[in-house]
């Protein structure tokens, strides 16, 4: 559930950020190499941050599933799952027996264990990998040696994770929270499907990282570097060897006044 609300957000988040790029900076698109590499170190760190929030909700719902049962994070399914169609009162149809009831309490398990190993297997893969793409780009960014501070393509990286992540907390955190207290609190009927709260694991995960995106942009527009990049820019010099332009009636400072008769 997570990619599906995730990367909606991320194009919604990369709109908002490109209109505040072109309509809101005052520096020029900078289309030379250089400005081209940092536009790509910037996307590919943000990718990498995509990449390890989703690891990280799937290890959370792994850490949830075993610390609170499957059937709260996974949901369940009725049991029996399936019944032969019988008129009432047939007794040609005598319906499922005990072993076939147990067989799909067993299946049903098999399941539920088998999502929880995926979550464990997919968190612990998605972790590694972006944590790798994300140092790598971070590190590369680094290493350019440019004075960011201020710049547009940083206010636009910033902006662009909160409004991703934001939206993504706002939506998957009330979710799987509704979803896993209906679970918890309410009494389920075996015979009834459990909705699962596999929401909650993202929403947990992305909570953290969009208040660190928050943090950041906000500081950008704060510190000195928000300062000098929205000080307007500095007037041109007079040209050397410029002549004056004096008023006809205006007198040097200093000049003595003479009395028209004493001239």
């Amino acid at each position: 559930m997570m990619m599906s609300i995730l990367f909606p957000a991320l194009f919604l988040g990369l709109l908002v950020a490109l209109a505040v790029v072109f309509f809101q900076r005052r520096e020029s698109l900078d289309l030379t190499p250089r400005g081209l590499l940092r536009s790509y170190l910037y996307l590919a760190s943000l990718a990498g941050i995509v990449t390890l929030a989703i690891g990280l909700g799937s290890l959370t719902n792994y850490g949830l599933a075993s610390a609170f049962g499957t059937h709260v994070i996974y949901g369940g399914t009725p049991v029996p799952a399936m019944a032969p169609a019988c008129a009432p009162g047939d007794p040609r149809c005598p319906g499922l027996t005990e072993e076939q009831q147990e067989l799909q309490r067993r299946n049903a398990k098999e399941q539920t264990v088998r999502r929880q190993d995926e979550d464990l297997l997919r968190g612990i893969t998605f972790t590694a990998f972006g944590l790798l793409v994300w140092g790598a780009h971070w590190a590369a960014r680094r290493g350019l040696g440019t004075d960011e501070a201020g710049s547009g393509m940083r206010r636009a990286y910033f902006m662009l994770g909160t409004v991703t992540f934001g939206l993504v907390t706002v939506v998957m955190l009330p979710t799987g929270a509704y979803q896993a207290l209906s679970a918890a609190v309410l009494p389920t009927s075996p015979f009834m499907y459990r909705q699962p709260a596999d929401s909650l694991g993202g929403g947990l995960a992305a909570l953290p990282i969009w208040l660190a995106f928050l943090w950041l942009f906000l500081k950008e527009f704060r510190g000195p570097g928000a300062r000098r990049a929205d000080r307007p820019p500095p007037l041109e010099p007079v040209g050397v060897g410029a002549a004056l332009v004096r008023p006809p009636d205006t007198r040097s400072a200093g000049a003595a006044a003479v009395p028209p008769e004493e001239r």
